[in-house]
């Protein structure tokens, strides 16, 4: 059944059936009405109906309309006219969400109107499953794929983003295969310390804004980091704003909910990672409890809103001089919900994953402790409340920056660190990167 056609009969059709066998097309596409069947049937299947059917009048409320997907691997279109059934959100022009109770379980989906997707085999317009690696093997036509925003690998050296457009003082596109994490060329990033004694604050910051903004993205690249030395002050970052919003990467500063937000994904002098996040609801880190209020417990005497942390317990630290797959996701909240979640992967291995009522821990000024803290002011750990990013659905992802910004003084002091480590430092601040995409789907790493 052509895949437009299946979103009209589940978005108009229920009034129009009256009753169906649970083997029968109809049915299986009527999934807030099936989700009635005997109570006990599972959305898009119709094992539980009574005596093997259905009825119209089972539903809820048979004059309000929503779609919802039939199985895991479905991707139903949504949209402010065409909205989920409930325990599902609308990500990306997707249904997405773990409603439990037996319900089909989707975790990504393609900001794509159904009409759009070319399934190849199987039924019409239903896109293929798996991750976008799985189906493009080492990479080859990913960039082709309708969900990729941005792709580049390297090869055909600059011009794919908005900026630079040619090698600079800090970054510089190099042919070697020995290196590169697949084909010849990759990117390489060297900040060193002559630099940062010459200029205080340094980014050396590929940047590229999409083509459309979206309400989830997924982005994955390959790191290296070949030398011991600091690790950049902040990393890499993902934007998220209106159309004419600018503003990101600005320290100290809360962001308004319908304008803009954003984050970094960073590394610390430990080689393990976090999300470093800017929005409008962020915590500050004056008083224990995340407010500004002066005389509060624990008041730091002045007002200041940095980045909240997100860092996940028991990371094994970031192996030098080896070629890693580092994948992110963000959500973008529904508009007067806590929904919106940020996650990543290190090797196709989920290790940090930030959402309502996940993970449990433990808030004190402006970093959320994962499992809790042992700090007098801490208090018992509770499940994280998720993310209200945005009061205006018109903020949705809009660039990325893969950035390593360098500050003098935290340079040294990072250094000295590495030293008292007994370390040979290098005076040499290296990243090599390859074959990023962003998409609105899973990408996985490269197969």
């Amino acid at each position: 059944m052509n895949y437009a056609v299946r979103m009209r009969m589940v978005t108009i059709g229920l009034l129009a059936l009256l009753a169906a066998s649970c083997d029968s097309e109809e049915c299986l596409y009527v999934p807030e009405c099936v989700s009635m069947c005997g109570g006990a049937s599972t959305v898009g299947t119709c094992d539980g109906c009574p005596d093997g059917t259905f009825d119209i009048a089972m539903c809820e409320d048979a004059s309000t309309s929503c779609v919802a997907p039939a199985s895991s691997g479905d991707r139903v279109s949504c949209d402010a006219t065409t909205p989920c059934c409930e325990g599902y959100s609308c990500n990306g022009g997707i249904c997405t969400g773990c409603p439990g109770a037996g319900r089909p379980c989707i975790e990504d989906g393609p900001d794509l109107d159904a009409g759009d997707v070319d399934a190849g085999d199987g039924d019409a317009g239903v896109p293929p499953s798996g991750t976008l690696s799985e189906r493009y093997p080492g990479d080859e036509g990913i960039g082709d794929d309708p969900a990729v925003l941005f792709h580049d690998d390297f090869e055909t050296g600059w011009g794919r983003w908005d900026a630079p457009s040619a090698d600079t003082t800090y970054l510089h596109v190099e042919t070697d295969a020995s290196t590169a994490a697949s084909g010849e060329r990759y990117l390489r990033s060297t900040v060193t310390t002559a630099h940062l004694e010459a200029d205080q604050y340094i980014s050396a910051s590929p940047r590229f804004e999409f083509d459309r903004r979206v309400d989830t993205v997924y982005w994955r690249f390959y790191a290296r980091f070949p030398n011991v030395a600091p690790n950049p002050h902040h990393w890499v970052r993902l934007s998220a704003g209106t159309e004419s919003w600018e503003s990101s990467g600005l320290a100290n500063t809360v962001p308004p909910g319908d304008e803009g937000f954003w984050f970094d994904f960073d590394i610390d002098n430990d080689d393990v990672f976090n999300f470093y996040v800017y929005w409008h609801q962020m915590r500050s880190g004056r008083c224990n409890d995340g407010s500004a209020t002066p005389g509060c417990a624990g008041d730091q005497g002045m007002t200041y809103y940095y980045g909240n942390v997100f860092r996940p317990t028991d990371q094994t630290g970031y192996p030098r001089d080896t070629w890693v797959c580092v994948e992110m996701r963000a959500e973008a909240n529904t508009v007067g919900s806590s929904d919106g979640s940020l996650a990543f992967w290190i090797d196709d291995a989920l290790v940090g994953d930030y959402g309502p009522g996940r993970p449990d821990g433990t808030w004190l000024r402006a970093t959320f402790h994962e499992g809790g803290c042992e700090f007098s002011a801490c208090t018992p750990p509770a499940p994280f409340e998720g993310f209200d990013f945005r009061t205006d659905a018109d903020v949705r992802f809009k660039a990325i920056f893969l950035d390593a910004y360098y500050e003098r003084d935290s340079s040294a002091r990072r250094r000295m660190a590495l030293e008292d480590r007994g370390l040979t430092v290098s005076d040499e601040q290296t990243i090599l990167y390859d074959d990023v995409v962003v998409a609105t789907e899973r990408v996985g790493c490269r197969r």
